[in-house]
C-alpha cells in the first residue's frame, strides 16, 4: 500500500509506532548502566566484563544497519517492523530471566538486533510518509529518538532501581515492547517499495568482521594489558574487512549498501559531521555523571538530575530545529549548534572543579543539548534530501552506521583521556579524575571545531 492512498490518521499512528519502536530501542541502550554495579555482584563479574553489556548492544547495531536497506528492499514495512520488534522482545525477556552472565548478554545481543533494524526503518518511513518540504519537520521527531532517548536513560533507570531490582528494567521495557507489537499488528502497513534484491554472504561477513573487529580492539585496547598486541590484531584484520567490505560494494552490481551515494558531496561531508556531533553528544552526556559521583561524590540521583534539564531542551529543540531547518537549511544550522558546541566544551574545560555549583553544569549541558539538536537531525536532513527516493533507504542506513560506528570511536577516544589521567596518577582520586575529565571536554572542544569547518563548507 502507497502512503498516499493512507488517511492523515492512519499515517499519524504509523509513524506514532515507527517512534514509539525506535525510542524504546535506543533508550535501552542507555538503560542498564545504572545496574552495572548491582549485575557486578550479582554475576561476580568485573567492571571490564560488565562492559561489554553496552558494548556488545552497539556491536550487533554497527553488523546489521549496513544489511537493513537490503531488508526493507526485500520485505514489507510490517513484517520487518514486527520482527525487529520480536528480536528485541526475546532479547528483554532473556535478559529478565537470566540465570548467568552470557545468557543477559545473548539478550543484550538480540536486544542490538532488533534495534540495528529499527532504528533505520524508522527514519526511512518518515522519509517516504513526508513530502521533501516537510522533512526537517519528521526528522526533528526523530531527533527526539535518536537525542532524547540516551539522555533520559540513566535517570529513569536509577529511579527504578533505586525502588527495585535491576531485573525491573527488563519488566518494563517487556511490557512496552508487548504494547508495541499489539500497535504493529493492528495498524502498520506497508510504506516501503519492495524491489529486486540480493543478498551477498560475503558483504555480510566483511563488514561484520569489519565493524566487529575495530570496535572490539579499539575498546580493550587500554585492557588489554599484556594482550595487547592481540587487540592490534584484531583491529587490524577489521580495517582489512573493512576496506575490502568497500570495494566489494562498489563492485557489486546489487550492493547491500549503496556506497555510491558517498558519491555525492553534500551526503558524504553531511555523514562526517553527523559522526563528530554523535560524538560529542555521546561523550559529554557520559562524562559529566561521572564527574559528578567521583569528582563531586554524589549520588547517581545528582548525575541524573543535572542532565534531565538537558534532556527536555533536546526534546523541545529538535522539533524547533525541525522547523527551523525547511525555512533556513541545514548549513546555518550547523554553524550555529557547533558553536554552541564549541563554547559550552571551552566552558566545561576552563571552569569545571571540585566544587563547581551544579545548577552552573546543568544550564551548561542544557546548551550543550541545544546544540546537538540544531546539528544532529537538520544535517541529516540536508544530506538524504540531496539523494533520490529510490536511494533514501540506503543513505539513512549509511548515515546511522557511520553515526553508530564513528560515534563509539569518538566516544572512546574521548573517554580514553580521563582512563590515561587516573593511570598515570596511579589512584582514582577526586583530583586525578578532575584532571581527565577536564582534559576530555579539551577534546571535546577540538571535535566542535572541527565539525564547525566542516560545517562552512556545505553548499545550498
Amino acid at each position: 500500500m502507497s502512503s498516499n492512498n493512507l488517511s492523515s490518521l492512519h499515517r499519524r499512528l504509523i509513524v506514532a509506532i515507527a517512534l514509539s519502536g525506535s525510542f524504546l530501542s535506543v533508550l535501552t541502550q542507555f538503560l542498564l548502566i545504572t545496574a552495572f554495579p548491582r549485575i557486578m555482584v550479582e554475576f561476580d563479574v568485573n567492571a571490564s566484563e560488565v562492559q561489554w553489556l553496552t558494548t556488545s548492544f552497539m556491536l550487533t547495531i554497527a553488523v546489521l544497519i549496513p544489511i537493513t536497506a537490503f531488508l526493507i528492499d526485500t520485505f514489507k514495512t510490517r513484517t520487518l517492523m514486527m520482527s525487529a520488534m520480536f528480536l528485541f522482545f526475546i532479547g528483554t525477556l532473556l535478559g529478565l530471566f537470566a540465570p548467568t552472565f552470557e545468557i543477559l548478554l545473548a539478550g543484550r545481543i538480540f536486544q542490538g538486533a532488533g534495534s540495528g533494524i529499527m532504528m533505520p526503518l524508522m527514519q526511512t518511513i518518515l522519509l517516504l510518509i513526508y513530502p521533501r518540504e516537510k522533512r526537517g519537520f519528521a526528522m526533528g521527531m526523530a531527533g527526539l529518538v535518536i537525542n532524547v532517548a540516551p539522555a533520559i536513560g540513566p535517570p529513569i533507570s536509577g529511579v527504578i532501581i533505586n525502588s527495585f531490582e535491576w531485573r525491573a528494567v527488563f519488566l518494563l521495557t517487556l511490557l512496552i515492547a508487548a504494547l508495541i507489537m499489539l500497535f504493529i499488528f493492528l495498524f502498520m502497513r506497508n510504506v516501503t517499495e519492495q524491489r529486486e534484491s540480493n543478498i551477498d554472504v560475503l558483504s555480510i561477513l566483511l563488514s561484520s568482521i569489519g565493524f566487529g573487529g575495530i570496535l572490539y580492539g579499539f575498546n580493550t585496547m587500554e585492557a588489554a594489558g599484556a594482550e595487547t598486541g592481540i587487540a592490534i590484531f584484531i583491529m587490524s584484520a577489521g580495517i582489512v574487512s573493512l576496506c575490502l567490505f568497500v570495494v566489494r560494494q562498489f563492485r557489486l552490481q546489487t550492493p547491500i549498501l549503496e556506497l555510491h551515494v558517498l558519491k555525492v558531496p553534500i551526503f558524504a561531508l553531511v555523514t562526517i559531521i553527523s559522526i563528530l556531533s554523535f560524538s560529542l553528544l555521546i561523550s559529554t552526556e557520559t562524562i559529566l555523571p561521572m564527574y559528578v559521583q567521583n569528582v563531586q561524590g554524589l549520588s547517581a540521583l545528582h548525575a541524573g538530575i543535572i542532565v534531565f534539564p538537558g534532556a527536555m531542551t533536546l526534546a523541545v529543540m529538535s522539533l524547533l530545529a525541525g522547523k527551523l531547518f525547511d525555512k533556513y537549511g541545514g548549513k546555518r544550522m550547523a554553524k550555529i549548534g557547533f558553536l554552541l558546541l564549541a563554547v559550552t566544551t571551552l566552558c566545561y574545560y576552563l571552569m569545571l572543579d571540585v566544587d563547581t555549583p551544579l545548577v552552573f553544569v546543568a544550564i551548561v549541558f542544557m546548551f550543550v543539548m541545544g546544540g546537538v539538536a540544531l546539528i544532529n537531525m537538520p544535517i541529516m536532513t540536508a544530506g538524504i534530501n540531496a539523494l533520490p527516493d529510490s536511494l533514501v533507504a540506503h543513505g539513512t542506513a549509511i548515515v546511522n552506521t557511520a553515526r553508530q560506528f564513528g560515534g563509539s570511536l569518538g566516544l572512546t577516544f574521548i573517554i580514553s583521556f580521563i582512563t590515561l589521567e587516573t593511570a598515570e596518577n596511579g589512584a582514582v582520586d577526586a583530583l586525578s579524575f578532575l584532571d581527565g575529565v577536564l582534559h576530555a571536554f579539551f577534546v571535546a572542544f577540538l571535535f566542535a571545531v572541527a565539525g564547525f569547518l566542516f560545517s562552512l563548507m556545505i553548499k545550498k
